[in-house]
C-alpha cells in the first residue's frame, strides 16, 4: 500500500493541531519552566521585611518656658514577603528628648485577612536610627490542617532627613493660655526592604 507524502503530511499536520489544541488547553503551571509556586513555609524561611512610608515626628510644645507638651509619633505600613497582608504600625512616646530609645515593642495592628496567631510588632531608637521587627507568620497551606508557625525578624538602620523648626512668641505673656514656643521635628518618609 502507498501513501503519498502530501498525505503523510495532511495527517500529521492534523495530529499536530490536536496536540497543540490539547496543550493549551491543559494548565501550565507559575511560569516559562512550569515550577510550582512557592509554599509560604519556602517563602517564610527566606522572607524579608518591608517598611514603607516610615514617618517620624515630634512636636515640643511650652506653654511656659518651664512647662511642655512633648510627644513623638512613628507611622509607617510593614509586610513580609511571605504573607499576602500588611501591618499598620504607629507608636506615640512622651519620653524626652527623642522619645523612642529601642526600648519599648509597639504591636502592629493586623488586617482581619492574617491568620489566627499571627503577630508584629517593632522597636525605633531615634538617635541611633534603628527599627527592629519580629513576627510570627502563620502559614496554612491550601487549607490543610494546623497552621505551621514561624519567627520572623529582622533589623534595619534608617537614614531619616529631617527638618527642626522652632517658633517663640514674641508677645507671650504668663496666663493668656498662648504658647511661648513650638519645635517641630518633621521628617521625610522612607521606605526600605531588609
Amino acid at each position: 500500500m502507498r501513501i503519498r507524502i502530501s498525505t503523510l503530511l495532511a495527517i500529521q499536520a492534523t495530529q499536530l493541531g490536536s496536540w497543540i489544541s490539547l496543550a493549551a488547553a491543559e494548565p501550565q503551571g507559575d511560569g516559562p519552566a512550569c515550577h510550582p509556586r512557592p509554599t509560604c513555609a519556602q517563602q517564610a524561611a527566606s522572607s524579608k521585611w518591608v517598611v514603607e512610608g516610615f514617618d517620624y515626628h515630634a512636636e515640643y510644645i511650652f506653654t511656659t518656658p518651664a512647662h511642655q507638651n512633648s510627644h513623638g509619633y512613628v507611622n509607617f505600613q510593614l509586610w513580609n514577603t511571605a504573607v499576602a497582608y500588611t501591618a499598620t504600625c504607629s507608636a506615640t512616646s512622651d519620653q524626652l528628648t527623642d522619645f523612642f530609645y529601642g526600648t519599648q515593642w509597639y504591636p502592629c495592628t493586623l488586617p482581619s485577612t492574617a491568620l489566627a496567631g499571627s503577630d508584629v510588632s517593632f522597636r525605633f531608637n531615634r538617635p541611633t536610627g534603628e527599627l527592629d521587627v519580629k513576627g510570627t507568620i502563620m502559614c496554612a497551606e491550601n487549607g490543610q490542617g494546623a497552621a505551621a508557625v514561624f519567627p520572623a525578624e529582622g533589623t534595619t538602620q534608617l537614614t531619616l532627613t529631617c527638618t527642626d523648626t522652632t517658633w517663640t512668641n514674641p508677645n507671650w505673656t504668663y496666663g493668656t493660655g498662648e504658647f511661648y514656643s513650638d519645635r517641630e521635628v518633621k521628617c521625610v518618609p522612607d521606605t526600605c526592604v531588609f
